[in-house]
């Protein structure tokens, strides 16, 4: 085989060709991974702030409940005394009513009674 200089002359241009490639591959790839590395701490630093945020939400509303609850649980024995009185106080009223009732006609009270009782006695004789 004969030798030729013009392939020893690219031969070192090739190399030097491979060089300057494998070093931008190498480049391209050192920032491809900071770029990589940048990204995951992004979305790291949005997914703990999202996070806060829920956590932040969510501390809120079980504030807003228990501070709730603690006031209706605090109102509650004013709320039954309030039931309690009106209660009694319709009851009362009631009591007053009839008395009148049977103190200004006797004999429609004696009446109602007798009516109310038939009535009641036929109920509960159904029910055996």
């Amino acid at each position: 085989m004969a030798t030729i200089n013009e392939p020893n002359d690219i031969i070192p241009a090739a190399a030097d060709a491979v060089h300057d490639a494998t070093e931008a591959a190498e480049h391209a790839a050192h920032d491809a991974a900071g770029k990589l590395g940048k990204l995951k701490d992004d979305v790291k630093h949005q997914a703990d702030k999202a996070i806060h945020a829920a956590r932040d939400a969510a501390t809120t509303a079980y504030d807003k409940a228990a501070a709730k609850a603690r006031e209706l649980a605090d109102a509650a024995p004013e709320k039954a005394r309030e039931a309690r009185e009106r209660a009694a106080k319709v009851a009362e009223e009631s009591a007053a009513k009839v008395r009148t009732t049977v103190q200004e006609q006797p004999l429609a009270a004696l009446g109602a009674g007798i009516a109310l009782g038939f009535v009641v006695g036929w109920l509960i004789s159904r029910k055996d």
